[in-house]
């Protein structure tokens, strides 16, 4: 094999070999459960995202109407 051939799977090996020396080591240990429950009841942030996607759709489709308009 060449020399860069040589450096580059060396290279590749040490990345690949830290990564996983990295990721074998173990975390802190785990507590017991967090207290319960929440408050207010509904702890799910449904519409956190959704409604300003539905905002980005309906923009979308208004510049698309518009340019369409335009167009014509």
């Amino acid at each position: 094999m060449t020399n860069t051939v040589l450096k580059f799977l060396l290279t590749a090996f040490f990345v690949i070999g830290l990564t996983f020396a990295i990721s074998a080591q173990t975390g802190p240990p785990i507590q017991g459960p967090g207290p319960g429950g929440c408050f207010p009841p509904p702890c799910i942030p449904v519409d956190g995202g959704l409604s300003l996607l539905i905002a980005a759709g309906i923009g979308l489709a208004g510049k698309k109407a518009y340019d369409y308009h335009k167009e014509q």
